[in-house]
């Protein structure tokens, strides 16, 4: 009987995506789950943070990666 496995069958498939869409999908580029920060390579600017890449406000010049 085939039949009896068909319940059994959907309720792990649907259990199987629902995994997979809170785990599986992210915004984020970076999976470490932290936020990139960017900040002036001149040692004067370091106060200088941001989110998101810009340039220094102070001197104009590309920020860059925190590490």
């Amino acid at each position: 009987m085939k039949t009896k496995w068909i319940l059994p069958g959907l309720l792990t498939l649907a259990f199987a995506l629902a995994a997979l869409a809170v785990t599986g999908c992210s915004k984020s580029d970076d999976h470490s789950g932290h936020a990139h920060q960017y900040t002036c390579p001149m040692k004067e600017h370091s106060d200088v943070v941001s989110d998101k890449p810009d340039n220094c406000p102070k001197c104009g010049m590309k920020l860059v990666e925190k590490r």
